[in-house]
């Protein structure tokens, strides 16, 4: 596929010769920045690697992507190295680099690294007969504004484009010398200097101020001065558009984008008769998930991906190909969705809402309901989930107009957050209350907002009440396999420490009100732990205008919201080849297996028995029995109960979108094609499902209904595009989405254990426990490690602004509750309907011979259990 005419350029001009019987050599400028340097990794594995994913040999041995890699490689599994491509490449500060086209041509000068000249090259060198150059004139962290500025700019000329210009007169220059001929001796060649290829954006990115405005101008004049100074008045050119996370990055890195693209279409750049001798090749495309890649956090080197860098050289590669190398196909861009095209990472977030009537005003001391625990999905997806199951948001109840920009109230429930250590599909319980505006939370005996104990934010909020059951710092957790069972929690207010009148010393009150969680399990029934009224009055301290308007001394609103709040599911997109020419390339996306499940009618139960009290209920009769007067027996009064009703209505607000996806471009999921809201009974609120899309879980894990996991994106005139349901066999092979697996990650970095401050003079210590430590295995793989303590000496009421005398008298008081109160008896009115649930048996724990009364168990630390036979954690 020779020319007619060649070029043979000296250090100082070029001039046109007829190639005669010497053979052309074809020479091709890559220039550019880090991404054209190469940073694609071979085969290197490990941690810094992160274990081999999206390496060049791990693509090698993946169904999905062994064909795009065949071409690197030869019959016996060795990589291959072309005599028919050259390279020739001069790093930073090293002596040039000249070989057949392989590994090594990058700044590691190794035999692990690549870039876009692999597959550039490969698409060359099978189309064009003659032997083929590649003059790599790329160098990290380059701007085209200032290191590559061409003279047509204006200003100084960027060093880097001088440098360009001249390493690509050596390589010819030297040609002779350092290509040899298939003998291995000197040659003489006629150089063809046949095209140029740019593959750069992401340093004037950077600058959005100076360089982003320029970057079409001067790559423009990029074009131009390099025709222009090696003697090529047409030169093919194309501009590979940058890749990296950016593709979707709307400011800087977008309108550096759409000037790269606008600077290929000027009238000036194109070739004889108006024919295009310079192509844009979008890369969007070939954005990989970092967690897929041997360097997720070097977004900047495309993670290192190695897809990413074939599939840019290849493309590159094909666009070159259709400009130089006559009766070539055209060049088509690719779109999202090819054959080797890895789908996006995404997610479905949203809340699942509850119709419930509305409460009397009166009924404003606490709630209790019944929510069902079972695992949402079915496989836990790693540390990046978060999601609640059923529950409800309990604020202060303010007359008249609430206060502005305060936020503060009890939520939690059950579910998994971000920062559990050791979670399983199983969800744990959380108690979760919220201090002013979330300045500080707590979740739990000893757990809150972060792990550093100088800043406690929460971490002393909560005090343990029961000697039964000891909490672990990572949750409260379930008996492992719980499937749809109920677990039964309320709060009510009891009077367990008196109102003061000052707070940390400061003139602000402190309310008497102790919000203490109720049970009601199989295995534990009564009052667990409370929050003491100082978490919630010590905002005050610090800011006077929120005295009064907390928990610790404002009743509760009981008109609260009834939710599931799914904050992340895991999930994928891809995009398919349009069936039509002309038509939108449909999009696909799958979502994580996610289950609820069913009791033996076949109905999904989520909650039942909303119940708001006051506090005749209850809190009332406590306060007069520690007065001295009769003990109550704790169950809470069913006369002074308001047991709520489901309405009509409810539904869902799940989205499914790709990650960084702007909130205005989130798309509903078409839930109601799947799922209907259902009131089984006044107070027993849950599902009903479309059995020809919502099908039985048999794996025999629990009574269960798996919901669709495949959504094709329909746009309907008229009408925001939504997420409908479509059959997994209906969905494209192309997409990839079948071959996904959503796994538990084995390889997510520990973050140790939970521990408790081990200072000699710490309210861990002083005066500290009486007996211990002990251990409890759990369910979900943890060791806690506890203790027993008087109750009034627990690091919690030590760090609740309390006298000696307060504490001394909070201590009487739990005293007459653990003689009355067991954990057996009925306190929450039992449910109508299902089972209860049930905690981990290994948190049911047995008070020490004589320390039956007045103790409670406080965990000290939580860490993973050792592998058996190996001492590992």
């Amino acid at each position: 596929m020779r020319t007619a005419l060649a070029i043979v350029l000296s250090l100082s001009a070029a001039s046109i010769v007829m190639g005669g019987d010497r053979p052309t050599l074809k020479v091709f400028i890559l220039a550019g920045r880090s991404n054209m340097e190469g940073q694609a990794v071979v085969d290197l594995t490990g941690k810094d690697y992160n274990d081999g994913r999206g390496t060049l040999l791990t693509l090698a041995g993946e169904p999905r992507t062994a064909a795009m890699v065949a071409p690197f490689r030869n019959a016996d599994g060795t990589w291959r190295v072309r005599d028919d491509v050259w390279i020739r490449y001069t790093p930073e500060g090293e002596p040039a680099k000249v070989g057949p086209l392989g590994f090594g041509f990058t700044p590691y000068l190794d035999q692990h690294h690549f870039g876009p000249e692999l597959a550039f090259g490969a698409v060359l060198g099978d189309a064009i007969e003659d032997p083929v150059l590649l003059v790599k004139t790329a160098w990290g962290g380059k701007s085209l504004y200032a290191d590559f500025r061409p003279p047509s700019s204006g200003g100084e000329v960027g060093p880097y484009y001088r440098r360009m210009i001249d390493d690509v007169r050596t390589a010819i220059a030297r040609a002779k010398e350092e290509i040899p001929g298939p003998d291995g001796r000197p040659r003489e060649y006629a150089v063809e200097l046949a095209g140029f290829v740019w593959y750069h954006g992401w340093n004037d990115g950077c600058d959005p101020v100076h360089a982003v405005p320029e970057y079409e101008s001067n790559l423009v004049h990029l074009i131009q001065d390099v025709r222009r100074d090696l003697g090529v008045a047409n030169l093919p050119v194309v501009v590979g558009e940058i890749t990296g996370p950016w593709v979707d990055a709307p400011d800087e890195w977008g309108q550096l984008r759409k000037a790269q693209a606008a600077a290929t279409t000027r009238p000036e750049l194109k070739g004889p008769e108006s024919k295009a001798s310079v192509l844009f090749v979008p890369t969007a495309a070939f954005v990989r998930d970092p967690k897929e890649s041997p360097h997720p956090e070097h977004a900047h080197h495309e993670f290192g991906n190695a897809e990413t860098y074939v599939l840019v050289g290849d493309a590159l590669g094909r666009a070159m190909r259709s400009m130089v190398v006559p009766g070539s196909p055209a060049f088509v861009p690719t779109v999202p969705g090819p054959a080797f095209a890895a789908p996006r990472t995404a997610e479905m977030s949203g809340y699942m809402l509850v119709p419930a009537e509305r409460v009397p005003e009166e009924f404003n001391a606490g709630f209790s309901l019944y929510a069902a625990a079972w695992p949402i999905v079915e496989k836990y997806p790693g540390s990046r989930f978060q999601t609640g199951l059923f529950g409800t948001w309990m604020f202060a109840q303010y007359s008249g107009e609430k206060p502005k920009d305060l936020y503060s109230d009890i939520e939690g429930g059950l579910g998994w957050w971000r920062d559990t250590r050791f979670a399983t599909a199983t969800p744990k319980f959380i108690m979760g209350g919220v201090a002013p505006n979330f300045s500080a939370w707590a979740n739990g005996p000893g757990a809150g907002k972060g792990r550093d104990w100088d800043r406690p934010l929460g971490k002393y909020a909560i005090a343990q009440l029961s000697p039964w059951v000891v909490w672990p710092p990572d949750g409260l957790n379930l008996a492992q396999g719980t499937c749809g069972e109920l677990f039964g929690y309320g709060y009510v207010p009891l009077p367990l420490l008196d109102a003061t009148t000052t707070t940390a010393g400061a003139p602000i009150p402190t309310g008497d009100q102790c919000w203490t969680l109720f049970l009601n399990t199989t295995n534990f029934k009564g009052p667990l732990c409370f929050f003491t009224p100082y978490f919630w009055s010590a905002s005050a301290v610090e800011k006077p205008e929120l005295a009064g308007l907390l928990l610790d001394s404002r009743p509760s609103d009981p008109n609260k919201a009834f939710q599931m709040e799914t904050q992340w599911i895991p999930a994928a997109l891809s995009t398919a080849s349009p069936t039509k020419a002309g038509e939108r390339p449909p999009t696909y996306g799958r979502v994580a297996p996610m289950s609820y499940p069913v009791d033996a009618e076949g109905r999904t139960v989520v909650l039942h028995r909303l119940t708001s009290y006051t506090r005749a209920a209850l809190s009332d009769a406590v306060r007069t029995w520690f007065a001295g007067g009769p003990a109550p027996s704790g169950a809470l009064d069913p006369a002074a109960s308001h047991v709520q009703t489901f309405g009509q209505g409810g539904g869902s607000t799940w989205r499914l979108f790709a990650d960084g996806t702007p909130d205005a471009k989130r798309r509903d999921v078409a839930w109601k094609s799947f799922g209907t809201p259902t009131a089984h009974d006044p107070m027993t609120f849950g599902y009903t499902w479309n059995a020809d899309v919502v099908r039985p879980v048999e794996d025999g894990a629990g009574r269960r209904v798996r919901l669709p996991e495949y959504f094709r994106l329909a746009r309907e005139d008229g009408d925001k595009p939504r997420w409908e349901v479509v059959d997994g066999k209906d969905v494209p092979r192309e997409t990839g989405l079948q071959e996904l697996a959503f796994e538990t990650p084995h390889d997510e970095p520990s973050e140790g254990a939970y521990v408790t401050p081990d200072a000699p003079n710490s309210p861990f210590k002083r005066p500290g426990p009486v007996a211990g430590p002990f251990e409890a295995v759990l369910g979900d793989g943890s060791v806690v490690t506890y203790a027993w303590y008087r109750f009034a000496d627990q690091p919690a009421m030590l760090n609740a602004d309390l006298t000696d005398a307060e504490r001394e008298e909070a201590q009487r008081r739990v005293e007459l509750m653990h003689r009355a109160w067991t954990k057996d008896r009925t306190y929450l009115a039992p449910p109508t309907t299902g089972t209860l649930a049930s905690l981990d048996p290994a948190l049911i724990v047995t008070p020490p011979a004589g320390f039956e009364i007045g103790y409670v168990p406080i965990a000290l630390r939580q860490e993973r259990r050792p592998t058996p036979g190996t001492g590992r954690k």
